[in-house]
């Protein structure tokens, strides 16, 4: 799923009802690589609602990782206290590392 440039509270609300119907509602679950290469700013509660979300996926044991994610953002998140957050330059190597063949 591709981001466009700034994540806020209205966008990840509706982030959040695509991914619990779209992916963790699905059956099996499916995992998530959300490209944010748009995405330049997020704020306090886009944080609190992707640290639920990914507690979420966390507990259906599906994967849910953050591609292309610009440096101010992947600051923000890894001091978000988003445990084992998995993060990848692009959607390709989230895909190789969901798909089982990381090196």
């Amino acid at each position: 799923m591709e981001l466009d440039s700034g994540l806020s509270f209205p966008s990840t609300e509706y982030l959040n009802t695509v991914l619990y119907t779209q992916a963790l509602q699905a059956s099996p679950p499916r995992s998530v690589v959300l490209d944010c290469h748009h995405v330049n700013t997020v704020d306090y509660t886009v944080v609190k609602d992707l640290r639920e979300l990914h507690r979420q996926f966390k507990l259906r044991g599906v994967g849910l990782i953050f591609s292309g994610l610009q440096y101010s953002v992947l600051e923000v998140l890894l001091a978000a206290d988003l445990p084992d957050l998995r993060h990848t330059a692009s959607v390709e190597a989230a895909l190789t590392i969901l798909s089982g063949n990381a090196q």
